[in-house]
């Protein structure tokens, strides 16, 4: 399996934003980044769906990719942030089906570094691509890819 985390754009700031922390939007330079950011990761990117947390941010940031890398898109809800531990998104996860994950932090980074011992940090918009059996330790860190670096692959594409 060939298991790409994407974690969501920038969005507004908690402590700027009133309401649901699961209706915080991306910012418009969250959106403008993230949409040049996609576009250079688009030949990295060998899925067959884009499976996300249904909290906007997330949403927003899959729906920018499903565009881009013309994904289908499944809305999960235990993708949503802090839903269930590492343990049971892997069990969620078939080893046949090459997919991308769009959530938040902690979450993806305590994801990563359950299938594969990886002590990564999944930035804002950044990428990590996992391969092997999505078990405890049986997938190994492929690439990691933060924004910036994403962005740099956009001026080349």
């Amino acid at each position: 399996m060939r298991l790409t985390l994407l974690r969501h754009a920038r969005a507004m700031e908690r402590t700027e934003w009133q309401g649901d922390d699961a209706d915080r939007p991306l910012t418009k330079d969250g959106i403008r980044q993230a949409t040049r950011a996609l576009k250079g990761m688009r030949g990295l990117i060998a899925a067959v769906e884009i499976w996300t947390s249904p909290w906007l941010r997330a949403r927003q940031t899959a729906e920018l990719a499903s565009g881009l890398w013309k994904l289908p898109l499944r809305e999960m809800e235990w993708l949503a942030g802090e839903a269930c531990p590492s343990a049971d998104r892997a069990s969620r996860l078939q080893p046949r089906t090459d997919v991308v994950l769009v959530g938040h932090d902690p979450d993806l980074s305590e994801l990563a570094r359950f299938l594969c011992g990886a002590q990564i940090t999944m930035k804002k918009g950044g990428l990590a691509i996992l391969e092997g059996q999505p078990r405890r330790g049986l997938m190994r860190l492929q690439l990691l890819i933060s924004p910036k670096h994403a962005l740099a692959l956009s001026n080349t594409a």
